[in-house]
């Protein structure tokens, strides 16, 4: 009967359940401000216009817009539980995320969305979850799990579950893999979204791609780039994270087609940035600075996710999920008050506990050895070269006999976590500038082995073993002794602690690593990207060297 009263409220012949009185509303439909009531029915919008309520909030002088959407997320790369999450992202205005959970799925399979989505429901944040495409996300990984397109059929009949996520496998869609294309037909049969992933992919691979059915896209770097997909009829998301930064390059696009494209974080928030800077509204904050009208951000993080992906949301209007931001300066985004599924936001505590399973995800074989991570040989050798602001990698050629931390030529590795099977990768890697020491992290996109990085093999074995007895964490090492680290127990990726012990922990790894020499501004989430085998151009996995523009594992030495 709820809908009777809906429309009993609406008509203004029973009192709402909740008023905001006299607000400045920001019409995202029409670009205009309309001054009036908010009626609120349980978690929906009953009316704008005159109401009586059993609550009320007087909104007088504040401007009251929708609750951000964040598009395109990785909630698992805030390191945080989704509940601190939550109690950081809400009262800063984010009432929705549209994530993509293939970082705890990698590492857990269905079972570790499914266990996200549950925790979400303790929340005021509305978590919409896109069912990862790729897991693995390529067969040069080894990954703790695998979501094949049964599971994706079986996942969309999941609450809140509303399409799949990134396809990051293009070249599968191209070459027309079996496999792949099944999951794109499981899910348009359901006419549900399909979000893209295309760095640098254009002319007749990109009409391909689209033709498959994927509509949006988080990877433009350039304007060209970008102009083109959008031009072929994909929404380009404009991420603009802690890391990867595309809103100046990708400022006139935001400009010109403000209505196809989403202001996005892609997960890439550090958690003290989180606290410091905000999380979504940080972003709108950044477009506006940057010279975007304020109502043309805001659509971008409200009304276009929410058409694009057919959520409830994104505007003041009846029907609509009561989300509301009651703001004191619009361009500025200073909040005064959050309702979120129509009620006030109030403190938000973890009621969730986790399975077992989840803080049980790391497996070695047994504690590695130098002698395990011993790379045989010297000559011409292929050099991971990172580049500072972005996560793809470049690729040198030097002559090698072993670790060089004068020419900041490092060892790094990466130690399969899931199975046992023994298998570590091995290379060479440039732009940490550690003078000594090691760090690992068993934060690794996508397969979420460990990853280290180091200039002995000692401290690096330390390092991994160590992240072993923690079941997941980031540890620096220097001289044998464990100078900082951060427990990430939860699947290996978040930890139970509060935002705020996080970021402490955070900033005080990143003094050992810059007292240790290292010259990188965010050591942390560069590290976790060079195993990412899907972004060019050289990166590295349990496997091996990955040239990634070949497809294949390639040896350290030149032949």
């Amino acid at each position: 009967m709820e809908i009777e009263r809906l429309i009993d409220i609406a008509l203004g012949k029973e009192k709402a359940d909740l008023v905001i009185k006299n607000a400045e509303i920001v019409n995202v439909l029409t670009e205009e401000f309309i001054k009036a009531d908010i009626a609120i029915c349980g978690d929906r919008i009953a009316g704008i216009g005159s109401y009586d309520g059993v609550e009320e909030i007087d909104a007088d002088g504040l401007y009251a817009v929708p609750g951000l959407i964040d598009g395109h997320t990785h909630i698992e790369m805030s390191m945080l539980s989704v509940t601190e999450f939550a109690r950081i992202v809400v009262p800063k205005g984010t009432t929705s995320v549209v994530a993509d959970p293939h970082e705890i799925a990698n590492v857990l399979g269905k079972d570790g969305v499914r266990v996200l989505l549950e925790e979400a429901k303790t929340t005021p944040l509305k978590v919409f979850c896109m069912i990862p495409s790729c897991v693995p996300s390529s067969p040069l990984e080894t990954s703790g799990a695998k979501i094949t397109a049964g599971d994706i059929a079986e996942m969309l009949e999941w609450e809140n579950v509303i399409g799949l996520a990134e396809m990051m496998n293009y070249p599968g869609v191209i070459y027309k893999d079996p496999e792949v294309l099944k999951k794109i037909e499981v899910v348009k049969s359901k006419q549900k979204p399909i979000d893209g992933h295309c760095p640098m992919l254009r002319g007749k691979e990109l009409n391909a791609y689209i033709s498959a059915g994927i509509g949006s896209d988080h990877e433009s770097i350039g304007e060209e780039e970008a102009m083109e997909k959008l031009r072929l009829g994909m929404r380009v998301m404009i991420r603009e994270g802690s890391v990867a930064r595309n809103l100046k390059s990708l400022l006139n696009i935001a400009k010109k087609a403000y209505r196809w494209c989403m202001l996005v974080t892609d997960g890439d928030r550090t958690t003290k940035d989180l606290l410091e800077q905000g999380y979504l509204d940080y972003v709108y904050r950044r477009a506006v600075e940057e010279g975007v009208d304020p109502i043309k951000a805001l659509q971008m993080c409200t009304l276009n996710p929410a058409e694009w992906f057919g959520i409830n949301a994104g505007i003041i209007a009846p029907g609509r999920y009561a989300d509301v931001v009651l703001l004191k300066n619009l361009e500025r985004f200073e909040v005064v008050r959050v309702i979120a599924n129509g009620k006030p936001v109030g403190e938000i505590k973890r009621t969730y506990e986790y399975p077992d399973f989840v803080k049980r995800s790391v497996r070695l074989k047994k504690p590695i050895e130098p002698k395990d991570i011993a790379i045989e040989g010297k000559g011409m050798a292929r050099i991971i070269r990172v580049i500072e602001g972005e996560i793809v990698t470049g690729e040198d050629r030097e002559y090698v006999e072993g670790i060089d931390v004068e020419r900041d030529i490092l060892k790094i590795v990466v130690v399969e976590r899931h199975k046992a099977t023994g298998n570590i990768g091995k290379g060479y890697i440039r732009g940490f500038g550690l003078k000594k020491g090691a760090f690992a992290s068993s934060v690794a996109h996508d397969a979420h082995n460990i990853v280290a990085v180091g200039t002995n093999d000692e401290d690096i074995c330390k390092a991994v073993n160590r992240i072993a007895e923690l079941q997941g964490g980031i540890v620096v090492v220097a001289e044998g002794e464990i100078k900082a680290e951060l427990q990430l127990n939860i699947a290996g990726l978040m930890s139970e602690e509060r935002a705020e012990v996080v970021a402490e922990r955070v900033d005080r790894i990143h003094a050992e690593l810059e007292s240790l020499g290292c010259k990188h501004p965010s050591p942390i989430f560069a590290l976790s990207f060079m195993a990412l085998p899907v972004i060019p151009k050289l990166k590295i996995t349990d496997l091996g060297l990955v040239d990634v523009e070949k497809f294949e594992v390639t040896d350290v030495f030149v032949s």
